[in-house]
């Protein structure tokens, strides 16, 4: 019996590792996506000029880092952590809503940062719940 809970224990160990993003993964996949976010968010302003996309690139990589971090740390805090898959799905979209509020407001830099969150933590969100849904299938 004893040996029967501990196979099964190493077995559901393993798929858990198997079907988890790391943290890291998250991180790197999220900032990579929030310097394209970088690139593409000024073609929602007026009046943007090529030169200062090259000036943005200076100065947004590091909020985008934190973004990306913070985002890692939630969504793997999440997964486990949290048994529900809708809730799950749920608190991955919370950090998009956020930044949809903080960008619909005046033209400012945390309106150009919640820009380029929007694209870069949204695209990273998506991926990680798509990951998330095919694992919870195949383990069901």
């Amino acid at each position: 019996m004893l040996t029967h809970a501990t196979y099964h224990i190493q077995n559901r160990w393993q798929q858990a590792e198997l079907t988890q993003m790391e943290r890291r993964t998250i991180i790197i996949i999220g900032f990579l996506f929030c310097l394209i976010g970088i690139f593409i968010a000024p073609l929602f302003y007026v009046n943007t000029q090529y030169g200062e996309i090259f000036f943005l690139l200076i100065i947004y990589p590091i909020p985008a880092l934190i973004l990306a971090t913070l985002n890692g740390y939630l969504l793997r805090f999440t997964e486990l952590k949290t048994q529900n898959l809708i809730l799950k799905v749920g608190i991955g979209l919370i950090p998009i809503l956020i930044m949809t509020l903080l960008a619909i407001g005046k033209e400012s830099p945390i309106q150009f940062i919640a820009t380029f969150g929007i694209i870069g933590i949204g695209i990273t969100n998506l991926i990680w719940i798509t990951k998330l849904t095919k694992s919870q299938f195949t383990t069901s």
